[in-house]
């Protein structure tokens, strides 16, 4: 694969992953139910609103993230 097909890949599964976050904190909206999620190495408990998610994905540790473009 080529430098431009991995970081192709990589945006898709991003995509996803964030699609996939998307649906899981508007169905916990709609069923009032907490959601369990750890941020700085710190474990809550949260109850979502109806609100945009108040997190976005960290690609920190991804070394995908620090290839030039």
């Amino acid at each position: 694969m080529t430098e431009q097909e991995i970081m192709d890949m990589q945006r898709r599964i991003d995509a996803g992953i964030q699609l996939a976050q998307q649906r899981l904190w508007t169905r916990a909206c709609h069923d009032r139910q907490s959601l369990v999620v750890t941020k700085n190495g710190r474990v809550a408990e949260i109850m979502p609103e109806e609100s945009e998610i108040p997190f976005v994905m960290s690609t920190q540790g991804d070394p995908l993230c620090r290839r030039k473009k």
